[in-house]
């Protein structure tokens, strides 16, 4: 893996927290830094989205390293988004865990014990100005010490960093606002076995909707979204759990496809 790309922001105001949450938030915190599974969540899951985007914020500013970048997530249909009234969450990505893969490399990317997963997305690089943005292909890797932490849904998912691993970054898909796309299928496969596939037919309105989402996120929690920094749109063809040892692809249709081996995650060194 090579280079960091992105830029990290001034990311808000410090939140206080109570007892409860901080306990949340600091065994999060100590888990990822020893790059060790829990049992389970660590404590009672927030009630709000609200109480868990405040331990997210109090655990980025704890956590020695810059914000590089933001996951947008989804929020499942189904009881969470009706309780919730939100189809979509958001996540820090620090730039140490930001790394560009080229074309016919395979990267190795470190996940934790507890859980993992592989999301193919697109990634926006923000411009000066908002619709000044580049395009790349991108793979999320959605990884957490909490087990099976997605079937404990967005409110935990929000607590441990919006479950993000870390980020990498493809091919750029040049001139992205003026492609007629048509029909673009994509798949990912784990351990050479397709295990998600989806035909788009309205690129890039989705990627753009998860774009939007963060920018009105960012404001209402004033957070700065500086040029080059990057934004996923969120998993394409699904949540591909997995683990350790394995390898995956992702393939773009005709904008190329990134190769990625999973390697265990070490403790944090900073």
């Amino acid at each position: 893996m090579t280079g960091t790309i992105g830029k990290s922001g001034s990311p808000g105001a410090k939140q206080e927290l109570g007892a409860e949450l901080r306990s949340i938030a600091d065994t999060l915190l100590s888990a990822r830094r020893d790059a060790r599974a829990l049992p389970a969540f660590p404590g009672q899951l927030p009630d709000t989205f609200e109480d868990a985007y405040a331990i997210q914020n109090y655990s980025r500013h704890a956590w020695p390293d810059e914000v590089g970048a933001w996951k947008v997530g989804g929020v499942p249909p189904g009881p969470y988004r009706e309780r919730f009234g939100v189809d979509r969450l958001v996540g820090p990505v620090f730039s140490r865990a930001i790394h560009h893969v080229g074309e016919g490399e395979v990267a190795e990317f470190p996940v934790y014990p507890g859980s993992a997963a592989v999301e193919g997305e697109f990634v926006f690089q923000l411009g000066a100005n908002p619709g000044e943005e580049r395009m790349f292909i991108g793979v999320e890797l959605a990884s957490s010490p909490v087990p099976a932490i997605n079937s404990l849904g967005p409110v935990a998912v929000i607590c441990d960093f919006g479950n993000n691993g870390g980020l990498l970054v493809g091919q750029e898909i040049k001139n992205w606002r003026d492609i007629d796309a048509g029909s673009i299928d994509l798949e990912t496969l784990i351990d050479g076995e397709v295990v998600g596939t989806r035909t788009l037919t309205n690129f890039p309105k989705d990627a753009l909707d998860a774009l939007a989402f963060l920018r009105a996120h960012a404001e209402k929690h004033s957070i700065d979204l500086p040029q080059d920094s990057l934004v996923t749109s969120g998993a394409i063809t699904g949540v591909h759990e997995t683990r350790s040892g394995v390898s995956a692809v992702c393939r773009f249709g005709q904008f190329g496809e990134i190769q990625l081996k999973l390697v265990p995650a070490k403790p944090f060194a900073g």
